[in-house]
């Protein structure tokens, strides 16, 4: 009987395991499916959290996942939660400057870099590309 209950408990904690969501570590993860933008330590942060709420529908259309990171610290519309080395591997792997806004393309690419916020310059890049069309054609 003790031999049953041990089994049964390591397949109630395999299960449990396994149904937790992963967290977020790497921007790849989200290739193919979403554009991201990413601004690293920009001093008028709050107008820019400001702006992506007041523009949520235009993201959503796009497809934009937008990390804000600040110091040790991310504000994201992703919807999951993020690694503990979320932040300092994202700048780690897009060589992120301090001030900075990059987007990345749906195939991963770096597309466009800013050294302030412009929004409506961003939508205007992503606009162009062939992908885009094609979506907005569909």
């Amino acid at each position: 009987m003790n031999y049953f209950t041990k089994i049964l408990l390591l397949c109630f904690s395999l299960s449990a395991h396994s149904t937790e969501p992963s967290k977020l570590s790497d921007l790849r993860l989200l290739q193919w499916k979403n554009r991201i933008i990413l601004v690293d330590n920009l001093h008028n942060q709050h107008k820019v959290l400001a702006l992506f709420d007041k523009n949520k529908s235009e993201m959503k259309e796009r497809d934009i996942i937008w990390f804000v990171l600040t110091g040790d610290e991310a504000h994201t519309n992703y919807q999951g939660a993020l690694s503990d080395d979320f932040i300092a591997k994202t700048r780690n792997s897009y060589q992120l400057e301090p001030g900075k806004i990059m987007l990345i393309g749906k195939d991963g690419g770096v597309k466009f870099l800013l050294d302030r916020m412009d929004l409506e310059a961003i939508f205007t890049e992503i606009d162009a590309m062939p992908m885009r069309q094609n979506e907005m054609v569909h």
